[in-house]
């Protein structure tokens, strides 16, 4: 075959292929203009390709689509690989549709072909017109995303998504290259031949640019999409998603729902995030009978799981599921355990899975939920054992109280060493000494560096504020291993409260619990700015 000098072939066209030259990759070749042009062009950039053509068995003659790839393979002196499969039968044992069950098995094919001659990389020719039937298809099903093809997937590379249709048969045409038309492509039976034949031209006649404008679309898309998801993939374990853009959830619940190997649709993840958004449970079964739930904020793939009580039962105590008739007697008064967790936002399917102890007579005393609840005194009555970190938080309230009588901020901090032993205490004193940097946990960071010495990488920081960013930076500084606090500061919160520093990279990240004893540091919080307001006002009115 008589090949076109290099020089007169469109940039536009070898331009995306030249990185190519020297290498074997691997071909999508079906023999429609499109794979030939790709092939013939990366021939003339100095590429190693390897021809793959897959019989998808759709057609009677389509065994006539391999000889004929076969014998352009063999005349340009490329090596060939090819396969039959009956799609239409795989099709119906996925329950898919046809055109989803040939992409599948092609790309499967087209990978394995690489392995198989060393190909680093697979090359499909998609061209705008392509990329633009995409978007258009994308939109009018609803997808989330319409970032239409895209350039880079895995191993699969596709360099002629901005080129136009027309400049790849002209290119073959200078060749004086044939290639080969798929009935297929005719038949408005297959979405993409109805969007091509049926839709698109209505469209174009109308707005002639159509496919530039699509193809513009998606790669703005694409760049967005890519910008939203870095985002989603910052988020850590601690950070409220309620405080995330809902455009930032949906990539966040996409990404978790494909790393779990989950099928879902664009419905679900809107309704997932929608629920992490605003707090509320939903419980959705994905395609595969299985069970999702957003819950107060967290996004669980499975069944929840529920804390274990983590001390000893007093006698006469026991563990059990919930129970008709169960009540738990709160500060506010005695209620419902069944209204309890419903306002628990606990899903209805997992109320009977929560663990509960009760008492000689039956009465609930300790409800697993997250975090776990306790009746009214119950606490005193597992005397000497409570979690170390609820005794933590509660000496961390205590100096708390000492600064809110001293006029300051009632924040209180305790380090605690690898054993639970308490070895730095410290409460706000701003004020006191006109020094803004005297904040509870460096005064306990500075007493534990005392006595363990300057790094504290087996010690937990308890504080009843979410540290600030100051104080996080000095607990990194440290290799504090675990951060623990109480109510959130939703002023200068550095664990998710305004921003989550911990989302950027330090070299060190301790393991953070939030929530610990909030209620209590929540409550004494705000009796304290009540009190310096009226401080203030009476002041102003003297």
């Amino acid at each position: 075959m008589n090949a076109l000098p290099a020089p007169t072939v469109p940039d536009l066209l070898l331009g995306p292929l030249r990185p190519y030259a020297g290498e074997r990759v691997a071909v999508g070749v079906s023999g429609g203009a499109d794979s030939v042009a790709l092939l013939r062009a990366l021939l003339l950039v100095g590429a190693l390709p390897v021809a793959a053509h897959l019989d998808h068995a759709l057609r009677e003659d389509s065994a006539q689509d391999a000889a004929w790839v076969a014998e352009l393979a063999a005349g340009l002196d490329v090596p060939f690989g090819t396969a039959r499969v009956d799609v239409a039968a795989v099709a119906r044992r996925r329950g898919a549709n046809v055109e989803e069950a040939a992409r599948r098995v092609r790309y499967d094919f087209l990978a394995r072909t690489a392995r198989a001659h060393g190909a680093g990389v697979v090359l499909t020719a998609h061209t705008r017109r392509d990329q633009a039937e995409t978007v258009l298809w994308g939109l009018l099903r609803g997808e989330a995303t319409a970032r239409g093809i895209l350039p880079v997937w895995g191993r699969v590379r596709r360099p002629w998504l901005e080129v136009p249709r027309d400049d790849l048969e002209a290119f073959l045409r200078g060749l004086g290259q044939a290639w080969r038309e798929d009935p297929t492509n005719a038949d408005p039976a297959y979405t993409r031949a109805w969007l091509r034949r049926e839709v698109m031209p209505v469209l174009r006649a109308r707005v002639p640019a159509l496919e530039e404008a699509l193809a513009r679309f998606a790669r703005l898309n694409a760049e967005d999409d890519a910008a939203l998801s870095a985002q989603a993939a910052a988020l850590t374990l601690h950070a409220p998603l309620r405080h995330q853009p809902l455009a930032v959830l949906r990539r966040h619940v996409a990404a978790e729902l494909r790393a779990a190997g989950l099928a879902y649709h664009a419905p679900h993840v809107e309704t997932l995030a929608g629920s992490l958004h605003s707090g509320t449970t939903r419980h959705l079964t994905l395609p595969g009978a299985h069970p999702v739930t957003a819950t107060g904020g967290r996004l669980h793939l499975g069944p929840l799981t529920w804390p274990e009580p983590d001390f000893t039962l007093p006698s006469g105590w026991t563990r059990r599921t919930r129970q008709p008739g169960d009540r738990l007697r709160l500060p506010g008064g005695t209620r419902k355990l069944s209204d309890v967790l419903t306002d628990a936002r606990v899903p209805r399917e997992e109320r009977g899975r929560v663990p509960l102890v009760v008492d000689a007579g039956g009465a609930v005393q300790w409800a697993g939920l997250n975090p776990p609840l306790w009746a009214v005194g119950a606490r005193e009555q597992v005397g000497a054992m409570p979690a170390t970190l609820h005794a933590a938080m509660g000496e961390a309230l205590a100096l708390a109280h000492e600064a809110a009588g001293a006029g300051e901020v009632p924040v209180g901090a305790v380090v605690l060493d690898a054993t639970g032993q308490v070895v730095g205490r410290g409460r706000n004193t701003s004020r006191e000494h006109g020094d803004m940097t005297r904040h509870a946990e460096l005064a306990a960071l500075r007493e534990a560096g005392a006595t363990v010495g300057p790094y504290l990488g087996n010690c937990t920081l308890v504080v009843t504020l979410e540290p600030c960013p100051m104080c996080l930076g000095a607990a990194i500084e440290a290799r504090v291993g675990h951060v623990v606090y109480g109510a959130v500061n939703p002023k200068a919160g550095a664990l998710g409260g305004v921003s989550d520093l911990l989302a950027a990279h330090w070299g060190h990240a301790p393991r953070v619990t939030s929530g610990v004893r909030a209620a209590e540091a929540g409550a004494l919080l705000r009796r304290s700015f009540q009190a310096i307001r009226e401080r203030e006002r009476g002041g102003a009115e003297e």
